[in-house]
């Protein structure tokens, strides 16, 4: 087992053998091996000192400085779909680097660039718009949620209700019956209120902008009540109004 010896201990052991003293009773009276008398004895010889000096190269290189790896925190929050290969290349060329596919991840790990699914922001968004539109909830709404009807769109075929993941013994495949086949695609829209389902609409094959927009005007539209849900907001009621016309 391995036990910490002081430096003292190791001067006092080549001193009882430069006394006179056997190996076999410094051993037994020390509680020290052999190997750890001659290893203290050859440096003593090699450095003056039963302790050896501390060795200049302390662990590998790094193949990424912290110049690098900052240009390369610059890359992923400018452009976060960066592939490694394109990184790789770019540390070839600017920077004179030369890493591998699989250091060049792990040295993202440890900087705390992990892998993860991109967040996709669509690029005609207004974001002019969208703060108009918060402007106009936090500041010209009752709070009763009775204003919003929430809107959405769906589609199933046999693959949807399929399960990705399992478990089974290791060293054994987790396997399950399931068609292989699509079939029938279905899509579905629905239209919540505070108050449950406002409407529900199922049809074959794939929901376009056309079938949407009829399904708002001849089912969400047609089922509000701008008497029951307006009659508090004119300026809603009157804009209801002019959409029914």
């Amino acid at each position: 087992m391995y036990r910490s010896i002081s430096s003292d201990l190791k001067e006092c052991s080549l001193r009882l053998w430069e006394a006179g003293w056997s190996t076999s009773d410094i051993c037994a009276t020390l509680c020290v091996s052999k190997s750890s008398l001659y290893c203290w004895k050859d440096d003593w010889a090699d450095f003056g000192s039963v302790t050896r000096p501390a060795s200049g190269l302390q662990g590998k290189p790094r193949i990424i400085g912290l110049a690098a790896m900052a240009v390369i925190k610059d890359i992923y929050s400018a452009h976060p779909d960066t592939y490694l290969d394109e990184l790789q290349w770019y540390l070839a060329i600017h920077h004179d680097i030369a890493i591998s596919i699989s250091a060049l991840h792990c040295n993202l790990m440890k900087a705390g660039l992990t892998h993860k699914l991109l967040h996709k922001i669509a690029c005609e968004r207004d974001e002019e718009r969208r703060a108009e539109f918060l402007h106009v909830i936090q500041h010209h709404f009752s709070g009763t949620g009775r204003e919003f009807v929430v809107v959405d769109e769906s589609s199933k075929n046999e693959h949807t209700l399929n399960r990705r993941f399992g478990r089974a013994p290791a060293g054994c495949k987790a396997t399950i019956t399931a068609p292989f086949i699509r079939g029938e695609r279905y899509s579905l829209a629905a239209a919540m209120t505070r108050d449950g389902y406002l409407a529900a609409h199922v049809i074959p094959g794939s929901l376009d902008s056309y079938a949407f927009f009829d399904f708002i005007v001849e089912d969400v539209v047609s089922g509000l009540n701008p008497v029951e849900d307006f009659a508090y907001r004119p300026a809603l009621a009157s804009k209801y109004e002019s959409i029914s016309r």
